[in-house]
């Protein structure tokens, strides 16, 4: 995969735009990947590399263990947040699921950037079960709505 083309995406904060997919994602893993430019549009980039290689439930996995990890090695593990994390995943698996056939991840973006906004989990989740150590530590079911269209956790 070719590194993104940056002016192709709608206005955010991709600090891995510059990186090949699959060097993201060995660094990632690796826990070198610099923290300051991991950003939320890296982590939906990460989640969506992830759905297309390992499908929905794998990919959520992966995306949780890899999260825990490069937390932990930064020595902000108290940080992760497993609902949301798995939020995003089946977020993405939904949008990806609506638009089977995107070339690369520039392109997935263009057609949802609904994404790259953070508080669209307050549209499944109240505050208060977000901010529940339940929904921290472990996976707990939106109060408000269902997620649509994902596999992923099914």
């Amino acid at each position: 995969m070719e590194r993104i083309s940056v002016s192709a995406l709608p206005p955010c904060n991709l600090g891995s735009a510059a990186v090949a997919d699959d060097e993201f994602v060995a660094s990632f893993e690796a826990c070198s990947y610099p923290n300051q430019a991991f950003h939320h549009p890296d982590h939906l980039r990460l989640a969506w590399i992830y759905l297309r290689r390992f499908g929905a439930p794998s990919a959520e996995e992966r995306m949780c263990a890899s999260n825990v990890r490069f937390a932990g090695s930064l020595r902000h593990a108290a940080k992760y947040h497993e609902t949301m994390t798995r939020a995003w995943v089946r977020l993405v698996d939904g949008a990806a699921r609506l638009t089977p056939a995107p070339s690369d991840f520039v392109e997935f973006i263009q057609l949802h950037p609904w994404l790259l906004e953070r508080n669209v989990l307050g549209s499944f989740f109240s505050p208060e079960l977000m901010g529940s150590d339940a929904a921290k530590h472990g996976w707990v079911q939106p109060d408000l709505a269902p997620i649509p269209f994902s596999c992923a956790g099914r």
